[in-house]
């Protein structure tokens, strides 16, 4: 009996608990930033089925699997957040069959430049570049250095929590000189806690206004699962909603979050 009622309690206070409120399995980020030297360490996967490759359109037939997808997030200072991504994938196509590969490090700094007085709102800058260290040969990668620009707004009332992120890429275009794609990115979507240990997520996602086709769009539902003030499991499914974006997909995770000072 004992035990059952210090269960309760746990998730009676575990909101108020948790350091960080991440979006996974969603893209769209938030943004409220985890707290100087709180650390998010994600292990997860994500298969997708016909994904689009950056200006090569829609009709390659792309299986892909990342296993693992990997996720760190730093609370660096207490309006600063250093994230970095990565996955190793797994791909079938109509050009490559059945191939495992390196895909791309994403590195992303989260600048914070204002909140409400009741941490209720939280508006941030978000700066992003993806490395060129994956194959293009094999379609793994564009192998180009891309970049991101991003607003970030995210607002709070009670069980609900909105966010809105809108920005501008530069997408360099494989095997031409001095060559780009200038697109908008955005996502929106909303978090509901159905109860202490369980949050509802939805988003809409992408990019548009691209020159060669790049435009997709994705709807994402899924879920989180707390199961303590350290460990938080996710998962969603994906879906298209134009031609360029994957017919549908599927994404689940593992996060440990903790506190390692610098």
């Amino acid at each position: 009996m004992f035990k059952k009622i210090k269960l309760v309690l746990l998730f009676m206070l575990l909101p108020n608990l948790v350091w960080a409120e991440g979006f996974y399995p969603l893209a769209g980020l938030d943004a409220q930033l985890l707290p100087k030297n709180k650390w998010e360490l994600r292990v997860g996967t994500k298969y997708t089925q016909n994904r689009w490759f950056p200006f090569e359109g829609h009709n390659t037939h792309r299986k892909e699997l990342w296993l693992p997808y990997l996720g760190l997030n730093i609370g660096v200072a207490e309006n600063v957040e250093l994230d970095m991504e990565y996955p190793y994938i797994y791909l079938d196509s109509e050009r490559i069959h059945s191939k495992w590969d390196s895909g791309d490090l994403s590195v992303r700094v989260k600048l914070n430049i204002l909140h409400s007085p009741d941490k209720s709102t939280f508006f941030t800058l978000n700066l992003e570049t993806k490395l060129p260290n994956g194959d293009y040969n094999n379609r793994f990668s564009t192998n180009e250095a891309d970049f991101f620009a991003e607003g970030l707004l995210s607002k709070s009332w009670g069980k609900v929590k909105i966010f809105l992120n809108g920005g501008m890429g530069i997408i360099g275009k494989p095997n031409s000189c001095n060559s780009q794609d200038d697109i908008l990115t955005f996502a929106g979507g909303l978090r509901y806690s159905f109860s202490p240990g369980f949050n509802l997520l939805w988003e809409i996602s992408g990019w548009a206004i691209s020159a060669y086709n790049n435009n997709y769009t994705t709807m994402t539902v899924g879920g989180q699962y707390l199961l303590d003030p350290h460990w938080r499991l996710d998962a969603g499914i994906h879906v298209g909603l134009n031609d360029e974006s994957e017919d549908w997909g599927v994404s689940a995770g593992i996060s440990y979050i903790f506190e390692f000072p610098f």
